[in-house]
């Protein structure tokens, strides 16, 4: 049943019409408010945004099909149902107005029932597109959880299932083939960083969801916290042969939360070198802006971004393929990490437009460092 406890708006030059409207809103349990400049009615709107909205076509300054079109223009009211009041019948204006947006047209002198019914019918159809709406949204948001859950699910049982086996034969094979021995502890650490790197992701996202992101600066070592980050990521894709290049301009210098930018680093590189087709080239370029700033350019020869993706790839465990069958392994928030890092420090993480591969950019605004 609809509840008819709701705001309605009624916009009139016409005072004693204004008058006999709002006496008849509130008998039926409306609050009423009524406004008799067109002007003053867009502000109205604004801070009240009533459930309805009352609208006398033939108005001084602005008639109402220019306040319905000043309505529509802006975000906070333009979703808000529309009936216009009017003495002009034809078809031409009716038209006009419904084709403005409005929900239903009322033409002067009206019976107070009429009245009464094209209103609730009008709030009876918003409040059943508000539902199924949401009912639309909700089977989204529980589709989108579901994959969600199992993508999380099956990226923390892979390396785990791994971890565990490799160390099951270890014990078993103890004292047989130590070569074979160290190749199976091998996996078996490999395996653990990769479990410590998911769970290092949702802890991160965690803090930021509470507002405890670092941005506490420090002094970035060059060497072992960017190169032997990339030189490690390599490693794992050792067997693509890929050609990569590092540049690293002269004078950079970094000031920034270490674990933060260690991780935002490890993802954007890790991407490139995981979407690149075997046998092409990585270009990874370094370059100083200001004291503690930097621009991180890194560009792969993979398939690139289509354009419509470029913005949305950066959400959190989005993946363009998705599913059992999607393409690659991984939860999707390492470009929600490293735009999260540098954000944080005024910066920011963008792909560049491009007609083959993918190009990101990370960028860090200069800062002084928080400790010496």
């Amino acid at each position: 049943m609809f509840n008819p406890q709701k705001t309605i708006l009624v916009i009139d030059d016409e005072f004693h019409l204004l008058v006999g409207v709002k006496a008849l809103l509130e008998r039926e349990g409306y609050q009423a408010i009524t406004v008799n400049d067109s002007t003053s009615a867009l502000q109205t709107a604004r801070e009240h945004h009533p459930d309805l909205i009352l609208c006398d076509v033939m108005m001084p300054f602005m008639d109402g099909y220019k306040v319905r079109e000043a309505l529509r223009d802006e975000n906070v009211t333009k979703d808000i149902p529309f009936l216009f009041l009017t003495a002009r019948a034809t078809q031409e204006d009716k038209l006009r107005g419904l084709n403005l947006g409005a929900d239903d047209y009322i033409t002067k002198p009206f019976d107070h029932r009429e009245l009464m019914a094209r209103i609730c019918a009008v709030l009876n159809r918003y409040e059943k597109g508000q539902a199924d709406m949401r009912k639309k949204m909700d089977e989204q948001i529980f589709r989108l959880q579901q994959e969600i859950s199992h993508n999380i699910s099956h990226e923390l049982r892979t390396p785990m299932t791994q971890i565990l086996l490799a160390l099951d034969l270890v014990l078993r094979n103890k004292q047989e083939q130590p070569d074979e021995l160290n190749q199976f502890v091998e996996i078996a650490l490999s395996q653990s960083h990769r479990l410590n790197g998911i769970i290092d992701d949702l802890i991160f996202l965690s803090n930021y969801d509470r507002g405890a992101v670092s941005t506490f600066r420090q002094s970035i070592n060059i060497e072992v916290d960017f190169l032997e980050i990339i030189r490690i990521r390599q490693e794992l894709y050792v067997g693509k042969k890929m050609n990569v290049q590092v540049s690293v301009g002269p004078g950079v210098s970094i000031h920034a939360p270490r674990r933060e930018f260690r991780q935002a680093i490890g993802h954007l590189v890790d991407n490139a070198l995981k979407f690149t087709a075997p046998v092409s080239e990585v270009q990874i370029r370094l370059e100083a802006k200001g004291e503690g700033g930097f621009v991180l350019t890194i560009s792969d020869g993979g398939n690139g971004i289509p354009v419509e993706y470029r913005e949305k790839v950066f959400e959190r465990f989005f993946q363009i393929s998705q599913g059992d069958r999607r393409e690659y392994n991984g939860l999707g928030v390492g470009l929600t990490v490293a735009r999260i890092v540098s954000q944080s420090l005024g910066g920011d993480t963008v792909i560049l437009p491009g007609k083959s591969g993918c190009t990101v950019r990370m960028l860090i605004p200069p800062g002084k460092l928080d400790i010496i």
